[in-house]
């Protein structure tokens, strides 16, 4: 079972990976922000997305056990960092709206987590994949959320050019003043409230 999970996961993760790669450098493909409802590209980059990413943690929390090699140095980091990522990550789901957050076009969001990052929901989701890594600590674990970190990595490069036609110059100007994913001097340097 858990050898099915781990190659059904894999294949979902490595199918969007390149198809991402083919958004972002090719022509020939356009998957991400999918164009809406009845689209093919709906139809195939939900299902490897959601596939992938959940069989991943259903992988992981399968493989979790630390009853039976307690790494407390690498719980102690593991463990907040997920648990740290996935509450950013749903926080960001209300910063940004859920409309928005699943590829629509309801307006350009910069404050909030928006104004640290063009993309803190998947700065978040990578903390998230690190972390559960990091906790369980096993190699076909490590390559999977390897994988789901890759992802999440190449989702802006795929959206930037849809975000510069749909928001233009508000876009271009969102974009100079700040960072793709993260940058620590501007969090630093944030207001104290």
């Amino acid at each position: 079972m858990q050898t099915s999970i781990f190659y059904i996961a894999l294949a979902a993760l490595l199918t969007l990976n390149l198809l991402l790669l083919l958004t972002i450098y090719t022509t020939v493909i356009k998957l991400w922000p999918t164009p809406g409802k009845g689209s093919w590209q709906k139809y195939v980059f939900w299902p490897l997305f959601r596939g992938g990413l959940g069989l991943t943690l259903l992988f992981s929390a399968l493989n979790f056990k630390p009853h039976l090699d307690p790494n407390w140095e690498l719980l102690i980091v593991g463990v907040p960092l997920m648990l740290i990522g996935l509450a950013v990550t749903v926080y960001g789901y209300f910063d940004l709206g859920i409309e928005n957050t699943y590829g629509s076009d309801q307006g350009l969001v910069t404050s909030g987590l928006y104004a640290y990052s063009r993309n803190p929901q998947y700065v978040a989701s990578i903390a998230a994949f690190a972390g559960v890594a990091i906790s369980v600590h096993t190699g076909p674990v490590a390559l999977l959320c390897g994988l789901a970190i890759l992802v999440y990595s190449l989702l802006p490069l795929a959206e930037e050019p849809w975000l510069n036609k749909i928001y233009g110059d508000e876009f271009a100007v969102y974009r100079t003043r700040t960072p793709r994913f993260l940058s620590i001097t501007q969090i630093l340097s944030a207001p104290r409230m």
